[in-house]
């Protein structure tokens, strides 16, 4: 035993201890390189990668301002009441013209069966429209000469149209 404790010793002399321990210094300062290279490259992609988010986050909030905020448009009928309201004064005011209102959609027509009432009618219909200017007057059918029940006839459908600005965060 005491051959192998003096080859052990002999192994572990200075020039064969010093090359052990120089080619693991070696292997370690590889080791922590490619460890430290690895950590920087990674971070130089996170720091990319980052950037690449930074300027998609500003190019998105560029685009959205400058994207129009456009109105919430509300479309409202004619309420009974008025349009009631609205044909008695019209009725008070051109008594030989017929004034009506529809029964779904609130329609007023105004109708006569007297050619000589023409001009009259024309202006009724147009009064309809600048006597009440808060609502929005459609011709839904305008009929002059042959038609059902009248020689003249206008249906005018009134609604109120409302405007909103609508809210911009609720875009994103």
């Amino acid at each position: 035993m005491s051959d192998d404790f003096k080859s052990v010793i002999k192994a572990m002399s200075g020039r064969f201890v010093s090359k052990a321990i120089h080619t693991f210094d070696r292997a370690t300062i590889v080791v922590v390189s490619v460890c430290w290279g690895a950590a920087i490259l990674m971070l130089v992609f996170t720091l990319y990668t980052i950037s690449l988010s930074a300027s998609t986050h500003r190019a998105a909030e560029t685009a959205a301002a400058s994207e129009p905020i456009l109105p919430k448009i509300t479309r409202k009928q004619i309420d009974t009441r008025d349009a009631k309201a609205l044909i008695d004064r019209m009725q008070h005011r051109y008594s030989g013209m017929n004034f009506t209102l529809g029964n779904n959609d609130n329609s007023i027509t105004v109708s006569s069966t007297d050619g000589a009432k023409f001009h009259d009618w024309v202006s009724a219909v147009r009064s309809v429209d600048v006597s009440s200017p808060k609502y929005r007057w459609t011709i839904k059918e305008l009929c002059v000469g042959r038609c059902t029940g009248a020689l003249m006839r206008a249906m005018l459908l009134g609604e109120t149209v409302t405007f909103e600005a609508s809210d911009p965060a609720a875009k994103h």
